[in-house]
C-alpha cells in the first residue's frame, strides 16, 4: 500500500484524527504503519526537547515506535519570517527526505500529515505540495465543512496539486448539508479526478474537552480532583441567574460544565443535583463553602478554581473548543468507529494498492 499526505484547505480541518483512525484501523488488518509531519508549527518544550503538540500526540496513539526527531524533523521555534530568512531551503528538504526514509523503513504505509493547512510553507519550500512532489505522495484532502465557499477552497487546491489530489473527505457536515454530497460528488469531484471517500458527521464528544485539559488551559486548581481525567465536557453553561431559571437549563444540559463565581453556592449546590453537570468550573479566585467541595467529592464532580472572572474565563474556553485534541480512550474509539462506519476504506485501499 503506497503512502499519503493527508492535507487540508483550512486549519483544524481534522487531519489528525483522521490519520489517527487510518493509522489504528490499518493496525488492525495487519499493515505495520509509519506517521511523519514534516513541517510542525504548534511547538511546545518537553522536558528539554521542543516538539511540535500534534505530532507528539499522534505518534503517541499510534505507538509506532519511530523517534519523535525523524517523525517530525522541521519546526518553527522562531517567527515564521524569521524563520524564512535564516534556513536554507535544500537542506530543509533534505533533512525531510532523510528522516522519511528513516520512517519508511520496515513499513508497509505511513502516514504523513500536512502542515496548518496546504499552502503553509510554501516560502520554505516544504508546503504539502512541495512535500508531496519531493515524496511522491498522492493527497487526501480533509474539508471542514465550514461553509458552501469552502468548495471553492478545495477546487483551488486540486489547481495546484493537480492528478495527486485523489480523496477528499467532509468533516463535522451536519444536518441538511449532507444531502449535497451527492450532487457535489457527482458534478464537481469526480469530473475532476477526486474520490470522495465519504462524510464524517460533527460530533460532540469529539469537539469536547476534557477536565484535564480545561484544567491546563485555564491555569486552574483542583479543589476537588477526577477520578477519571478523560471526562469530557461537551457543552459550557453559565451560572449567572437565579436557580428556578437555570434548573431548565441544566436538566437539558448534555455533559456540561457549569462557569460561574466561586460565592454561588446555590447554583453550585443545585448542579449538583443534576446528573447532566460534570464539571465546576468557579471564577474570581473565590473557593466555595466545605459542604459543596464535599458534595462534589461525594458525586465524584470535578471542581476547578480558576482567577480569571467569568467572562474572560468563557473567552479562554471558547478559544480552544472543538480544537481539541484525539486524546483518551473514548476519543479515540469514536474517531476510530466514525471513519470505519462512515468512509468508503475499500475503495481507498485498492486504489493505493493498484498503484503500486
Amino acid at each position: 500500500m503506497k503512502s499519503l499526505l493527508v492535507s487540508s484547505v483550512e486549519e483544524y480541518s481534522g487531519k489528525s484524527a483522521v490519520i489517527i483512525a487510518l493509522g489504528l484501523i490499518l493496525h488492525d488488518r495487519g499493515f505495520k504503519v509509519g506517521y511523519f509531519k514534516p513541517f510542525g508549527v504548534g511547538v511546545t518544550r518537553i522536558g528539554n526537547q521542543l516538539i511540535d503538540e500534534d505530532a507528539y500526540n499522534t505518534a503517541s496513539v499510534l505507538n509506532t515506535g519511530d523517534d519523535i526527531e525523524d517523525i517530525c524533523p522541521i519546526k518553527l521555534d522562531r517567527p515564521y519570517v524569521e524563520f524564512v530568512c535564516s534556513a536554507d531551503s535544500r537542506q530543509l528538504k533534505d533533512q525531510i527526505e532523510s528522516a522519511y526514509a528513516r520512517i519508511c523503513s520496515g513499513k508497509d504505509v505511513v502516514l504523513v500529515e500536512g502542515a496548518v493547512e496546504y499552502k503553509v510553507g510554501k516560502m520554505l519550500g516544504v508546503c504539502d505540495f512541495d512535500i508531496s512532489s519531493a515524496l511522491d505522495l498522492d493527497i487526501l484532502m480533509v474539508v471542514r465543512y465550514t461553509s458552501d465557499f469552502v468548495l471553492d477552497r478545495l477546487m483551488t487546491a486540486k489547481e495546484m496539486f493537480g492528478d495527486r489530489l485523489k480523496f477528499v473527505i467532509f468533516n463535522q457536515l451536519a444536518g441538511y448539508k449532507r444531502s449535497y454530497v451527492g450532487c457535489i460528488a457527482e458534478r464537481y469531484l469526480e469530473k475532476g479526478g477526486m474520490k470522495l471517500l465519504g462524510v464524517l458527521p460533527h460530533d460532540p464528544l469529539l469537539a469536547g474537552l476534557s477536565v484535564s485539559e480545561i484544567a491546563d488551559a485555564l491555569n486552574g486548581e483542583w479543589l476537588v480532583k477526577p477520578r477519571d481525567e478523560d471526562v469530557i465536557i461537551e457543552s459550557f453553561l453559565i451560572g449567572a441567574m437565579s436557580p428556578p431559571s437555570a434548573l431548565k437549563y441544566f436538566r437539558r444540559a448534555r455533559k456540561a460544565a457549569l462557569v460561574t463565581g466561586g460565592d454561588r453556592a446555590d447554583l453550585q449546590n443545585l448542579a449538583l443535583e443534576t446528573s447532566n453537570i460534570k464539571c465546576l468550573l468557579l471564577t474570581g479566585h473565590l473557593e466555595p463553602p466545605g459542604t459543596i467541595l464535599g458534595k462534589a467529592e461525594e458525586k465524584e464532580v470535578p471542581v476547578i478554581l480558576v482567577a480569571d472572572d467569568t467572562l474572560t474565563t468563557m473567552e479562554k474556553v471558547d478559544e480552544i473548543f472543538g480544537k481539541a485534541r484525539i486524546k483518551g480512550k473514548a476519543k479515540i474509539e469514536r474517531i476510530k468507529e466514525l471513519v470505519e462506519s462512515n468512509l468508503d476504506l475499500e475503495a481507498l485501499m485498492s486504489a493505493k494498492i493498484d498503484e503500486e
